[in-house]
């Protein structure tokens, strides 16, 4: 007999189930065996001698394997089909499971801190608020790839090990490359403007890394991050790109998602957008009781503001002042000294920051100057700008950081499979 999961179960049926024991009730003649597999939970009804004596060594999470028939049904139990029931005919118990060292049902118990869970990360995924984050952030990357695939973009793979400082700074993790001194990557920034220049359009999903001595609950230290880049294309048609991903990312959780969203309660809807220059942003701010100039970088309260002031919106502060911003962005009105970068918020933090990027040799060796760099660690790179570059502009977006922003959770370590950061290396 094949394998059924516990969605695809209809009334009548003689099926075989594979699952995990995610609770155990016991009556005097019965037991009460609540199955769970990758596709939800089941409640399976135990008794007659031979079974409630195998079942008798069942322990929490044992894996187990189990054959009956369906039965109609009305059960009440969280998160389990309410619809039907299983009645077994056959229990085997394929692998017992130990002492937990956590809660995975925590129905009746406190919730395990949020350390002790990452250190037992495998078992906290089984918990169906903690694995339905992660289906959700499943559809969101692959709704990311599917949207640039479908406006033919090219996906590229750009090194995870470096040779130069990508954003200029000195917060990198140094490796040794065969005697050299190398860099785990802090963005694929450079890289993905190289393919612009030549393929037009390209989108990447890779990891990186960023030695930042963090301790907040919105900051990790290895990203996940999604990118692209568009030639011929400016800041303002970039935004427009980066709303429609983030409209169409939630759209996409919306359709595939809806149990998931329903164990998390949340009620998610496709965000509307908000364009603001940085310096309408300034003004807006200090009319909301906030004391910042031009020139000042937004403090996390700053953004949480912004989103407030505009619910259920991707809100892009646009003409960053050139000064704090990176070295790649484009002046675009050295009088006024603003650049053509921009940052957009959502769900009360930073999910993006990009913008138009500097594709003439001489606008880049200036602007590497300017930063306090040397032009000649980015030779390579400035040489690529020779040989017809077109004007060209991108953004990225961190994966944990929107679904942070999307679910609403208080860490974004909550929605980081394995997290890395100043404290944590394992598992």
């Amino acid at each position: 007999m094949e394998r059924t999961y516990v969605e695809n179960l209809k009334v009548g049926e003689e099926v075989l189930l594979h699952g995990w024991a995610y609770e155990i009730r016991e009556l005097a003649n019965l037991k009460f065996l609540i199955l769970r597999d990758s596709t939800g939970m089941v409640q399976c009804i135990v008794k007659g001698i031979d079974l409630m004596k195998i079942s008798s060594e069942l322990t929490l999470e044992s894996v187990v394997e189990v054959h009956g028939k369906v039965k109609k049904a009305v059960v009440k139990t969280q998160y389990t089909r309410g619809d039907i029931e299983v009645e077994v005919t056959k229990l085997k118990i394929l692998n017992k499971a130990e002492k937990l060292p956590i809660h995975v049902n925590e129905k009746a118990v406190e919730p395990t801190e949020l350390s002790k869970r990452l250190d037992n990360r495998s078992l906290d995924v089984r918990k169906p608020k903690v694995s339905s984050i992660f289906k959700i952030q499943s559809t969101i990357i692959n709704s990311f790839r599917e949207f640039f695939f479908e406006k033919n973009f090219v996906e590229i793979q750009p090194p995870g090990i470096i040779g130069t400082s990508t954003e200029g700074g000195t917060d990198l993790f140094s490796v040794d490359y065969f005697g050299r001194k190398a860099y785990l990557a802090q963005s694929p920034q450079l890289y993905k403007q190289l393919m612009a220049i030549s393929l037009e359009k390209v989108f990447s999903t890779s990891a990186i890394w960023r030695a930042e001595k963090h301790d907040t609950s919105k900051h990790i230290n290895e990203i996940r991050q999604m990118d692209i880049e568009v030639a011929f294309s400016d800041d303002m048609k970039i935004m427009k790109y980066l709303e429609e991903a983030v409209r169409y990312m939630v759209k996409k959780v919306i359709e595939k998602n809806k149990k998931e969203l329903e164990i998390l309660e949340l009620d998610l809807k496709i965000p509307k957008a908000k364009y603001l220059t940085y310096a309408k942003a300034i003004e807006l701010l200090n009319k909301n009781g906030f004391k910042l100039k031009i020139g000042d970088d937004f403090e996390p309260e700053a953004e949480r503001k912004l989103c407030s002031l505009f619910p259920n919106t991707v809100v892009f502060t646009y003409e960053w002042p050139i000064e704090i911003k990176p070295f790649y962005i484009w002046p675009k009105d050295e009088k006024k000294k603003v650049s053509g970068g921009f940052d957009a918020l959502y769900g009360g933090v930073e999910i993006s920051s990009g913008g138009q990027r500097i594709h003439l040799p001489e606008v880049l060796t200036k602007n590497i100057k300017s930063k306090g760099l040397k032009p000649a660690d980015f030779q390579w790179y400035i040489d690529s700008f020779k040989y017809g570059a077109p004007m060209h502009a991108g953004w990225s977006i961190g994966l944990e950081r929107i679904t942070h922003a999307m679910i609403g959770s208080d860490n974004i370590r909550e929605v980081t499979l394995f997290p890395r950061d100043r404290k944590r290396l394992t598992p």
